[in-house]
């Protein structure tokens, strides 16, 4: 019943404070103008993100204070797990910086300067990848290699090469991810509510039992449920940056904190990460800037196709309800067989949508 309250507090806070920050958006013209590579047409509120972000922040951090049971590990710094101060203290700084950026504007190399320091805050709180499960034998141990950094009252404190670079980088490519993926009214928001109640059944399966990383995952999916409401084709609000840059954050890092269940949140979110991969590589191919806006992603292929905003959306929402769903049911190996059909699937998707999207325009 615990987490139901979670769920539907965390839905209701998002729902209402983004009903808030559009009319304020209205009023204060905090608009977002349609632009070249844009579905909508006419200016829109761009501050939404907030809402999600505030209605994680108040709900999580209410019911890890009064719940009980909702354990992360045994250390503890003022009564709290470090891994939770250090998610709470990321999440304030990256989302004032990510305000900002979409109120004013910050440049890209200052955004990626935002994101690998509160990467390595998630670092220093003790999370990140310390092994890769292995299908076909032992897991691959990751912290085999430590560079000393200082010392504080006799203790040592390292920097494991393998592990925290692996993890700077995972952090921050799915803060980028999930930016790309913001691309079209309701994917972003909906991609992570579904990623967020899979990785809370993960969390409560049998054998792995684990509360904290429960009840985040579904606050996060309350919270982006709720803003939904308001973002569905045709959206009446957008996230911004802000909200974007949240979800990938809160999606890398809660995987780290359930025991490293990478190949899980590939599974989930395999689509918007192969097509950013895919995206970038083909911008450098062709001479540009892999950060360079443009209108390449699966989801702009689907419009391109003929689908309406709604039917693009949909249609990515099942791809990963799908593939959640056999992560949940597949065993290590599994999933990387399931990862290889998530890939060859896409590119045969992308493909098949070039080309009616040629034949659209031939026509």
């Amino acid at each position: 019943m615990n987490y139901l309250l979670a769920f539907l507090s965390a839905f209701l806070v998002s729902c209402l404070g983004t009903s808030i920050l559009r009319s304020l958006g209205i009023k204060y013209k905090i608009l977002s103008k349609p632009r070249a590579r844009d579905i909508h047409k006419r200016p829109l509120p761009r501050i939404g993100g907030p809402a999600i972000i505030i209605s994680f922040l108040l709900v999580s951090i209410l019911f890890v204070l009064i719940g009980d049971g909702f354990k992360f590990s045994g250390a503890s710094i003022f009564g709290l797990a470090p891994e939770f101060i250090g998610i709470i203290l990321g999440t304030i700084i990256l989302s004032f910086f990510m305000i900002i950026d979409d109120i004013k504007g910050l440049r890209a190399q200052n955004k990626l300067l935002v994101q690998i320091f509160v990467s390595l805050i998630i670092i220093a709180s003790g999370v990140g990848i310390n092994s890769l499960a292995n299908p076909f034998g032992n897991p691959v141990d990751l912290n085999s290699i430590y560079i000393p950094i200082f010392s504080y009252q006799g203790q040592i404190y390292h920097f494991s090469l393998l592990s925290d670079l692996l993890t700077l980088v995972w952090l921050v490519g799915m803060m980028n991810v999930m930016n790309f993926v913001d691309g079209i009214d309701g994917l972003a928001g909906g991609l992570a509510g579904i990623a967020g109640l899979i990785l809370f059944s993960l969390s409560m399966s049998f054998g792995v039992g684990q509360s904290a990383t429960a009840l985040l995952s579904i606050v996060l999916a309350g919270a982006a449920f709720g803003f939904l409401v308001w973002n569905f084709p045709p959206a009446k609000i957008f996230m911004g940056d802000s909200g974007s840059m949240f979800l990938g954050f809160i999606l890398g890092v809660l995987p780290l904190i359930s025991g490293g269940k990478l190949a899980t949140s590939f599974l989930v979110l395999g689509f918007p990460i192969i097509d950013g991969l895919l995206v970038a590589a083909g911008r450098v191919i062709r001479g540009k800037n892999p950060a360079t806006p443009d209108k390449t992603h699966l989801h702009h292929r689907f419009l391109t196709a003929g689908f309406s905003a709604r039917q693009a959306v949909l249609f990515m929402y099942i791809i990963a309800a799908v593939f959640g769903w056999v992560a949940l049911r597949s065993t290590t190996l599994a999933k990387a067989y399931s990862a290889g059909i998530l890939v060859f699937l896409l590119v045969i998707l992308i493909i098949v949508l070039s080309y009616i999207g040629k034949l659209r325009t031939i026509k």
